[in-house]
């Protein structure tokens, strides 16, 4: 009796440790499996780092991407290009027809064409789709270009060989080029739905010898493009958008200059229904050269007077054109109700007084 229940004791511990060793099998497999369906490898992906957006004349839109490829240790590019009626669906069947698994969560700019950008419907809805799409990542850079698309891509390949951290770094240049901007999807979107604030797009063509020229900004009034302002220009807007001036060469044809540090004051008050703002530039400077007789007190009153000057025309321009492009209704959130903000380019941009004055010194 009681080998039997030795020999039927030991069958049973074996039979449950087999039953154990097949269940950790099992699990093994799976864990080695889970993850893995339905998603291609790291290595085969193929990821588009630029979107070129155009309309032809036929009105079938053009999406152009620019693709770095890696072969055998040495970079590449690849210019494809793709015909629609719906940027989305094309975009869609330019994965369904690649070769690898495009991988659009790596873009960080896009290029739309003058034409495109123009048409104030066209650029809501194209801003709208850049934003909705899951697979693009909102801080991707917005750009605008005079050029053919196709046209620049191929010559910003042949200077820069593939390397496109060129082009970022072209937007990031900090001190070294104050005067240019950059503009993401995240804040176009933003502007689209803000009462106290448009925005400044910035507009570039592939250089000669360069990876890029900056042109300029294009303004906008929410999906609107109402202007256009110089290099120069643009320097100023981007003070006011907490930018420095630092680095920025100015000439006077009296004498050169470099500014070696900015800030700028902006104080805001209401005069019954009027609002008013006082903004004061500080600018240090150091003078490179200049001409003989020339005195400190010429070159900072001529320096003071050109700057004034041109922000005199460019706040002319975008308030007659309803678009606050230096954000001064932000200034004015916490001195007017909600409701009455909605009508802030209507009723009080208009209105708007701005006392600008620039203050000169020697660092």
């Amino acid at each position: 009796m009681d080998k039997r229940f030795d020999r039927a004791y030991s069958f049973h511990l074996l039979e449950t440790t087999n039953n154990r060793f097949k269940l950790f099998i099992v699990l093994t497999a799976l864990t080695l499996l889970c993850g893995c369906w339905d998603v291609k490898e790291i290595n085969l992906r193929t990821p588009p780092l630029l979107i070129g957006i155009a309309k032809g004349n036929d009105d079938e839109y053009r999406v152009t991407l620019y693709v770095p490829i890696t072969q055998r240790g040495k970079t590449a590019s690849r210019i494809v290009t793709g015909k629609g009626n719906s940027i989305f669906n094309i975009l869609q069947q330019m994965q369904t027809n690649s070769d690898d698994a495009l991988d659009y969560s790596q873009v960080q700019f896009i290029l739309i064409q003058n034409n495109l950008a123009e048409n104030e419907e066209e650029m809501g809805k194209l801003v709208r789709l850049l934003m909705e799409m899951e697979q693009l990542p909102s801080k991707a850079l917005v750009t605008i270009t005079d050029e053919g698309i196709e046209k620049m891509l191929s010559n910003i390949d042949k200077v820069t060989g593939a390397q496109i951290i060129s082009i970022h770094e072209f937007f990031n240049k900090g001190e070294w080029a104050p005067e240019v901007s950059s503009t993401r999807i995240l804040e176009f979107y933003g502007s689209l739905y803000s009462y106290t604030k448009d925005i400044n797009v910035p507009i570039v063509i592939s250089g000669k010898d360069t990876v890029l020229r900056f042109e300029g900004s294009a303004l906008f009034k929410k999906e609107k493009m109402v202007g256009r302002i110089n290099p120069k220009e643009n320097l100023l807007v981007n003070l006011f958008h907490h930018r420095n001036a630092t680095g920025e060469i100015e000439s006077l044809g009296s004498a050169d200059m470099i500014v070696k540090n900015s800030s700028l004051h902006i104080k805001s008050s209401m005069k019954k229904d009027e609002p008013l703002v006082s903004c004061d530039l500080k600018l240090k400077i150091r003078v490179m050269e200049r001409k003989e007789g020339v005195t400190d007190k010429q070159i900072h009153e001529e320096l003071e007077k050109l700057i004034e000057k041109q922000f005199k025309r460019i706040f002319e321009q975008a308030q007659e054109n309803k678009s606050d492009i230096f954000g001064f209704g932000q200034h004015f959130r916490n001195r007017i109700q909600y409701q009455e903000l909605k009508s802030w380019r209507e009723e009080y941009y208009p209105k708007l007084k701005v006392n600008f004055q620039v203050h000169v010194s020697y660092l």
